[in-house]
């Protein structure tokens, strides 16, 4: 299988995705005197053919500015891989054999994933050609990381030139990766008119291709639940009406979730992480009584460790568990003991939940920001941190299946500031969290 992801796979890492960034680089040339001209200006015309003249704009800067354009905010200077990114190194270490990395994106995320996870020398290629020695990541669309800028795939002119060009070595990867086996186009919107004009071509061989998957994302669509639930079938039968098969996927997380499972899935005991996470929820319903006294206590020694590290003092430790229906329950709180899971609130899950852990819970990752709370409720925070929690039957993949999140009497600007001091803390809690609910879940 060849993994090929997009820009989805970096935007949760802190990087723009395509329409940000191509405002970003008109503004820096002069093309539009604002940011907001920019994003009109990008909104009602082709990214590709604005970015065309901000390079004429730009002249011998015109590096140096994509560059800059990337990783502008601090969230891109400090990047980490995201779940995606570590989903697709942890398929590779499973098969290496039989997996091809290869990236539509211009940051080495993917390969600081694969260094992590593997410890071998890991190769950035943009030739199409596999490094003699280590690991490789083939970059379709070139390399700009820090003060290297190879052969970047930017302007109207740059893909209409690789369009053009029948040897181009993009396309000759795209027809030996299919040749091999499947592909999963994964976190991209599908709009390189590059990659669509060359994989028309090659569906369009009379030759035997194997199957190319492409992953539709509400996230990336920016479609709110309702709408995706509306638009479904279609968006499922325009992919394949051009030969492409559709998965309809909720969050870019999802699609981290899809690409751990699939060296698993044809294991004959196989079970969906619905079906394990359904275990953890109904296991510790039959507990219920036993472990909320024991989880409190858990919960407030927690919160005081996070207070320690952070600085500021940390209220009501709370643990959402993964529920029917797509939701987090408040199983329980270092302030509260429940009786009965009837109880228990209830919040939807995703990128764009209204709460913290519903959040935390969508991206996969741990989530501090400011939040609006009544100044006459007591006790009052500023902040709120939610650290999702992933649990693992020992055998198939870990998947997220719990948050635990704590209320904090600081502003997250200043929690930020202290990021290394709480960062392991958050990391040990979040293991420690993990070990207790699989033990429950599967052991007992």
């Amino acid at each position: 299988m060849t993994l090929l992801l997009g820009a989805g796979a970096s935007a949760p890492s802190g990087l723009p995705d395509w329409d940000e960034f191509a405002v970003r680089v008109a503004v820096a040339s002069g093309v539009v005197p604002s940011r907001e001209a920019g994003a009109l200006l990008v909104d009602k015309q082709d990214p590709m053919i604005v970015l065309q003249a901000a390079r004429q704009r730009a002249g011998v800067a015109w590096e140096s500015m994509l560059s800059d354009a990337l990783y502008a905010s601090p969230e891109a200077r400090d990047r980490q891989p995201s779940s995606l990114h570590l989903a697709a190194a942890g398929h590779y270490e499973t098969a290496s054999d039989s997996t091809t990395l290869a990236t539509l994106n211009f940051d080495t995320l993917l390969e600081r994933s694969l260094m992590a996870d593997s410890g071998r020398d890991v190769y950035g290629a943009i030739t199409g050609k596999p490094h003699e020695s280590g690991v490789t990541v083939h970059h379709l669309h070139g390399i700009i990381d820090g003060e290297i800028v190879a052969d970047p795939v930017v302007s109207f002119t740059d893909y209409a030139d690789r369009v053009a060009n029948p040897i181009a070595w993009q396309r000759g990867f795209l027809e030996g990766a299919l040749d091999k086996g499947p592909m999963l186009i994964a976190g991209t919107t599908y709009r390189d008119p590059d990659l669509r004009h060359w994989l028309h071509l090659i569906s369009a061989d009379s030759k035997s291709r194997h199957s190319c998957i492409v992953t539709v994302v509400r996230e990336g669509l920016r479609l709110t639940r309702d709408e995706f639930a509306m638009l479904d079938d279609a968006l499922i039968a325009e992919w394949q009406s051009i030969g492409l098969e559709a998965l309809a996927l909720q969050d870019f997380a999802d699609v981290a979730g899809v690409i751990r499972e699939l060296a698993y899935a044809s294991l004959p005991d196989y079970r969906a992480p619905s079906e394990r996470a359904r275990q953890v929820w109904l296991q510790h319903n039959r507990r219920l009584m036993a472990l909320q006294a024991e989880y409190a206590a858990a919960l407030k020694r927690d919160a005081e460790l996070i207070a320690g590290a952070i600085g500021a003092t940390a209220h009501r430790g709370t643990l959402w568990l993964a529920a029917p229906k797509g939701k987090l329950a408040r199983w329980a709180s270092a302030s509260t003991q429940y009786q009965s899971v009837r109880q228990m609130k209830r919040v939807p899950t995703g990128h764009d939940s209204p709460w913290i852990s519903g959040e935390a819970m969508g991206a996969e990752k741990v989530i501090l920001k400011d939040v609006a709370k009544d100044d006459r409720v007591t006790p009052h925070w500023r902040s709120a941190l939610a650290i999702p929690i992933m649990v693992s039957d020992g055998v198939l993949p870990s998947f997220a299946a719990a948050v635990v999140t704590f209320g904090l009497e600081s502003t997250a600007v200043a929690a930020w500031e202290r990021q290394e001091e709480w960062e392991a803390t958050a990391r040990d809690l979040s293991r420690d969290w993990g070990t207790r609910l699989s033990d429950i879940a599967f052991y007992r």
